[in-house]
Order: structure tokens, then C-alpha cells, then sequence
């Protein structure tokens, strides 16, 4: 089929779908003239003197200066206008132009470029031409569309949260943020001094050094010092905060600067104690939402501590940090409320039982705490995750006085009402009747402070019966605040003697002398088959050892010792 006839159809199309016009008559007239196979290529293919003329035969002007595809762009358009005001001129010229805020747009932008004149989509239907869209428009996974009705492009990647009138060209005059807000808006930090991230590409003043690495598809940013978005002289952390805040009131810059520099009770925290810290500026989850996540390690999490972040309410909650001690409370601080901290803000004073009840602190962490004023002397060692104590200070600094044992005890008691102080002295100490017994006999003695089964367990102290109260196959208990069955208090008699003594159980916390006479653990004389002494054959008639004819002890610390002792006259 030779060029003419189609170039003929190629008419009669036309006129079908629009006026004729002077635009249509010279569209006709140079198809009809050139009988070519295709006359669009890719921009920046050179072109012979005889072709560059070609496409500028129905749109464009084949006297501009430029390579083909720029003769060929509007003004002027089909209808042979060039007023912007007509859609086929537009904001084409502002587009293929660079300027000093972008570089040239390709047609391919915005068009299908045909391979020939006849190609499909090209001339075969009236204007305006058919918009497609190309990679630039979409960057971002943008869907971006064009309205012939209101003449816009939405949704474009080039003109950002700008719906741009095409028929309503803005040139480059046009201020920072015509197309994105001037900042743009949160993730991106709000700050307007956009050179201190993008300074290859705009200066101070915001004139644009390099125009073509603007809305080119790629932001490109110095990945500088992290006060560039937030922070300010002394530190990264706000304030500022990224939105621009500097009130501790904003949730963005609260107790920022609280953590990072320390203060007078703790040492400065580091960012990545609360937050994943980026390698680089583009990194996930670091610029992709607001408010920032907060991710705890180190030391909110030590000794077995699950801290939470609560961010409608502000609060830090289950951290070791606001609660060291075990058993404290849940001590949970408001971020963004200024609030000076004292002793008692984290935990009590003195912190919560198991922790003995004293309140001078120096006593057990004197390396910490000064004793005097009970301020910090060494803030690296307070609030890190460690519990400082002074192993080589003796017992009493946390129960006892004269010695070990209370009272005072660990929750503060020195009546012997309280189940921690109770009989200890009378055991400790020993009577006119008894030897002084030792700590291990009831107790676990540790050998340091920090030993398992010391400060690990909750009150009352865990009671641990070994020596005397197992004499003779006893086995003791302390049950309802009574020593059961134990040799001590008569559970058995000594060897030879059927088992069957009396039993007795004093209650640990009557100590008013009554306990103390004879006949409390044993019968005065003890039961069957003790011998039934007669009038004038006193207990020191078999026991000369340890008792004198008045009925008192000459030897006490042979007393009550686990073993029986007799002489028979």
C-alpha cells in the first residue's frame, strides 16, 4: 500500500474528530509531504539538519534552538496557539526547559514517544494527546494521574502535595515549598534550613547549586552529624526535637537531656539504651514515623527487669532504672513532666522489704553514697544495673547491735513482739541457764552479703535448724511463731531414756522471763522414767557437773547442749 492513501485515512480521521483547522491543514499537508516511516526517537539521538524539522511540521517550531524533540514541544500546539492558557501549550515549555530550580523533563515524562508517525496512539485520534506517565512522575510508588477536566496533575512525585494546573505554569520564581511544605511534613525533620542536610544541591540563601539533582527522582542529603534534624550544642537528643519542639511538655523532647547528661544522682545514659542508633541516615525504622520507637536495653532491662514504653500515657514502667529493688514498686515517671527526682522517687527510703529498713545508706554502700547528706559520690555507680554493697562491713550495718542479731531487725523492730526480733537475745546471748547459742544453729550464715538464700528471699529470714535441735533424732519446726520439737525445748530424753519428753513449744516472741525457769522445757523433776528425786536429793545429786544443790547452774554452757550428763552417788 503506498504512503498517500494512508496519509489520506490519517486526514479523514482527523476531521472526523475535530474542527478543521489551520493546526489540521498543516498536520494533513506534512504527512501527505512526507512520506517517512517514523520521525520520534528517544531524546539526545542526533538528527540530520533534513530531520530535525519533522515533528516541529505539526507542533513546535522548527526555528528553536535544541536537538528535535525540543523544536518539536509546544508552544506551539496543533492548533498552532501558544498561549498557556490552551491545553496543548500548557506548562510544556517550563517542563523541557531546565532552570535554576530543575533540570529539563524529558517528553518521555508525560508521553509515549513514537517510534513513527503511523505508531498506535500518536495521530490516529484528536487532542489532546494521551498523558502517560513515566518513571519520575511515579517515583515512590506514586499513582499519578492527569485531569483534562480541571487540567491537573495529582498525585505526581514531581509536584509533591501540589495539585499543579497545567494551564497555570509557574515559573521558577515560585517560592520554596509551592510543591512540598517548606519543611516538608513529619517524618521529615521540621527544619527550614535546608541546606544543612541537602547542601550539594541548595545554599544557604536557597538558591539551587545543582537544579538537576532536584526533583530528579533521588533525594540527596549529607548523612552529617545527627544534630542536623534533632538536638542542639551540647548533645544529638532534643531539644530541638525533630518537629521543631523545645518544651519538655512535647513528647518528642521530655526527658531527653535528663538522660543524656546524667545529673546529680545517676550518669549520663546513652541513646542506644532506649533506642535502635542508625548506621546511616536511611536506615529502617529511623526516619519513617513519628514519635520515635523506643526499644530498651542495657540497663532498663537488668536484674530480669520487662520495661515498657507506654506512649499514651508517657510513661516508662517496669524498668530497673525507676525500679531497682526487689519487691519495689512499679515506680512508672511521666516522660514529658519536668520533675526534680530526690531518694525516694525510684525507690523508697529505705527501698521496699527484703531491703533492711535503714536509712543510712552509707552503711552498706558507702563507695556510692556519702553518709553525711546521702548525696551520690559516684554517679557511674548508681542506676547501672549493679547493686553496690560493702561485703566487708559487718552484719550489724543491716540487723543487730551489740551483736548480729536483732534486734534492730531488717524491717527496723527492736520489740520482741516483732517475729524478726523475738528471742534472739536470749539465745545469742546465752542465759544463767544456757549457753549462747550460735547463729548457724537456726540460720544459714552466709559468708558474704550477696550469697544465695541472704537477700533473696522475702521476710520472715528462712530458718535452717542444725547442732542442738536435732539432737537425739529431734526433728524441729517452727510453725504459727513456735519452735516445735525441737531437743532444745524437750522433745526427747537423752539416750537410754524411752523417746516422750514433754514437747514444749515456746512461742519465739514471749520473752518476759516466764520461758526462762525451770521446769519450761522438761518437768521439774522431768517425767517418767526420770527418776522421781526425794525430798533433799536435789538435781545436782546425778548432775554435779553443771548444777549446784540451790537448784542453779554452775556450768550453764553444759546446759541445754545436746548432751545429758549424770553422776550416780
Amino acid at each position: 500500500m503506498s504512503e498517500r492513501p494512508r496519509a489520506a485515512r490519517h486526514r479523514r480521521r482527523f476531521e472526523r474528530h475535530a474542527t478543521l483547522s489551520l493546526g489540521f491543514v498543516v498536520l494533513a499537508a506534512a504527512l501527505s509531504a512526507l512520506a517517512v516511516p517514523g520521525c520520534l526517537e528517544q531524546r539526545n539521538q542526533p538528527k540530520t539538519d533534513a530531520e530535525v524539522g519533522r515533528c516541529a511540521s505539526c507542533h513546535g517550531d522548527a526555528n528553536r534552538s535544541g536537538d528535535y524533540l525540543r523544536r518539536a514541544a509546544p508552544p506551539k500546539d496543533l492548533m498552532q496557539q501558544s498561549i498557556p492558557g490552551y491545553p496543548g501549550v500548557g506548562a510544556h515549555d517550563i517542563h523541557l526547559n531546565a532552570s535554576s530550580t530543575h533540570a529539563a523533563v524529558a517528553c518521555s515524562e508525560c508521553h509515549v514517544i513514537p517510534t513513527a508517525v503511523d505508531s498506535p496512539g500518536h495521530a490516529d485520534d484528536g487532542p489532546p494527546g494521551d498523558v502517560k506517565f513515566g518513571p519520575l512522575a511515579k517515583t515512590g510508588d506514586l499513582k499519578p494521574a492527569y485531569d483534562p477536566a480541571t487540567r491537573t496533575c495529582q498525585s505526581s512525585y514531581c509536584h509533591g502535595e501540589a495539585w499543579a494546573v497545567w494551564t497555570e505554569p509557574r515559573d521558577s520564581s515560585a517560592a520554596c515549598g509551592t510543591c512540598h511544605s517548606l519543611p516538608p511534613k513529619a517524618p521529615h525533620p521540621q527544619s527550614d534550613r535546608c541546606y544543612a542536610c541537602h547542601a550539594e544541591v541548595i545554599d544557604a540563601d536557597r538558591h539551587f547549586i545543582a537544579p538537576e539533582r532536584h526533583v530528579d527522582g533521588i533525594v540527596d542529603y549529607a548523612a552529617g552529624d545527627c544534630k542536623i534534624c534533632h538536638g542542639g550544642d551540647k548533645n544529638a537528643a532534643p531539644p530541638l526535637d525533630t518537629l521543631g519542639n523545645a518544651s519538655i511538655s512535647a513528647i518528642g523532647v521530655g526527658a531527653h537531656q535528663a538522660h543524656l547528661s546524667g545529673g546529680a544522682n545517676s550518669r549520663p545514659l546513652e541513646c542506644k539504651e532506649c533506642h535502635v542508633v542508625p548506621g546511616k541516615v536511611e536506615d529502617p525504622t529511623h526516619v519513617d514515623g513519628l514519635p520515635a520507637e523506643v526499644m530498651f536495653t542495657g540497663i532498663a532491662r537488668a536484674s530480669h527487669h520487662e520495661p515498657e514504653w507506654d506512649e499514651s500515657q508517657a510513661t516508662c514502667g517496669g524498668t530497673f532504672c525507676h525500679s531497682p529493688s526487689p519487691g519495689e514498686r512499679r515506680n512508672s515517671p511521666r516522660w514529658n513532666q519536668e520533675k526534680p527526682l530526690t531518694c525516694s522517687s525510684c525507690h523508697g527510703l529505705p527501698p521496699a522489704l527484703p531491703h533492711p529498713q535503714s536509712e543510712n545508706c552509707a552503711s552498706c554502700h558507702g563507695a556510692i553514697v556519702a553518709s553525711d547528706n546521702r548525696t551520690i559520690i559516684d554517679k557511674n555507680r548508681h542506676v547501672n544495673g549493679v547493686v553496690d554493697v560493702s561485703v566487708e562491713n559487718s552484719c550489724t550495718n543491716c540487723h543487730g547491735g551489740a551483736n548480729p542479731a536483732p534486734p534492730l531487725d531488717t524491717s527496723g523492730n527492736s520489740t520482741a513482739t516483732a517475729s524478726g526480733v523475738g528471742a534472739h537475745q536470749t539465745h545469742v546471748r546465752g542465759t544463767e541457764r544456757s549457753r549462747a547459742v550460735p547463729c548457724r544453729e537456726c540460720h544459714l550464715v552466709p559468708q558474704k552479703v550477696l550469697d544465695s538464700g541472704h537477700l533473696d528471699s522475702a521476710l520472715p529470714a528462712e530458718l535452717s535448724f542444725s547442732g542442738v535441735a536435732l539432737a537425739q533424732g529431734a526433728k524441729p519446726e517452727y510453725t504459727s511463731g513456735t519452735c516445735q520439737s525441737t531437743s532444745c525445748h524437750g522433745a526427747v530424753f537423752p539416750d537410754g531414756y524411752p523417746t516422750g519428753g514433754m514437747n514444749t513449744a515456746p512461742t519465739w516472741t514471749r520473752v518476759d522471763g516466764t520461758e526462762a525457769a525451770c521446769g519450761s522445757c522438761h518437768g521439774l523433776p522431768p517425767p517418767a522414767p526420770h527418776p522421781a528425786p526425794s525430798p533433799g536429793y536435789p538435781c545436782h545429786s546425778c548432775h554435779a557437773d553443771l548444777a549446784a544443790d540451790d537448784v542453779t547452774f554452775t556450768h550453764p554452757e553444759l546446759h541445754v547442749d545436746g548432751i545429758v550428763t549424770f553422776q550416780l552417788q
